[in-house]
């Protein structure tokens, strides 16, 4: 069912009373922050047991008898070895690290959604709608895609680090000081994650619950927070757009939040409300 909402009040002289602000939905740091130490915490994990059992591997290896292979298939076994088990302990634990990520992200955001509307004024009840619950399947399955992803990711750039600094003989001290370089990368990479994601769950449950209310309209938000913003999104803020199709920007229609990294929101539209 459609909340009615109900027209703006007029001042004794006729006219309309400015109608208050409604309150944008904004997604929770405190929830990017979370998920992106947990994602840390497992990428720190893999990377204390790697370096450990490459680099006893690499000791052993030496590079004057890898004519014959013997040493060098060595090490690309136990690699392979080493990437097999963090794959599963990655793949083991996807369901439950996307899981409780979305759905505290989606909790925020229908929360957002209510108490933007009471402070208005408005008492609504959210159910778990269909379009809700598809929102939430993608939202879940997209995280993780990305979380099974991290292990093949990293340690497939590490393993390529080690047989070149085997055949070329270079120093365990180079090797170590390499590894780590391109774990610091996975631990960027986690943040993007923990980021982007937050965004777009934010972003698609706030709008699928705007739209169960009635609301098909929103005013875009440029966020204001990056160092390099995307000039077409700081040029959409203000402007008006559908919340099914969103905005054509760049040559494609997108939502704010949706883009990559992006951090933009809006201001729904009510119906005979803020509408004028």
């Amino acid at each position: 069912m459609k909340t009615r909402f109900i027209a703006q009040s007029v001042e004794p002289d006729g006219r309309k009373k400015r109608a208050p602000n409604v309150r944008p939905v904004f997604s929770n740091q405190g929830i990017w922050a979370k998920y992106h130490a947990v994602l840390v915490h497992h990428i720190a994990c893999m990377r204390q047991d790697v370096l450990k059992r490459v680099l006893a591997a690499y000791e052993q290896f030496d590079a004057r008898q890898a004519q014959d292979e013997t040493p060098l298939e060595r090490l690309k076994r136990t690699f392979s070895n080493i990437l097999e088990q963090w794959q599963g302990h990655f793949d083991r634990h996807a369901e439950d690290l996307a899981s409780q990520f979305v759905q505290q992200a989606s909790g925020h955001a229908t929360r957002s959604v209510r108490n933007s509307l009471r402070d208005l004024g408005f008492t609504v009840q959210f159910q778990a709608t269909p379009a809700v619950k598809e929102a939430v399947s993608q939202a879940l399955t997209e995280n993780i895609g990305l979380i099974k992803s991290i292990p093949t990711e990293c340690l497939g750039e590490v393993q390529g680090l080690v047989e070149k600094s085997a055949l070329a003989g270079r120093d365990l001290g180079t090797l170590t000081d390499e590894i780590k370089r391109r774990f610091d990368v996975a631990d960027s990479r986690a943040a993007l994650i923990a980021r982007d994601q937050n965004n777009k769950v934010s972003a698609s449950i706030t709008r699928r619950r705007q739209q169960d209310l009635g609301i098909s309209e929103g005013i875009w938000l440029h966020s204001g927070a990056s160092r390099h913003p995307r000039p077409e999104h700081v040029a959409a803020n203000g402007k008006r757009f559908n919340l099914e199709k969103g905005l054509y920007l760049d040559g494609h229609w997108t939502m704010p939040g949706e883009d990559i990294n992006c951090g933009c929101t809006w201001r729904p539209i009510l119906p005979g409300f803020n509408d004028g």
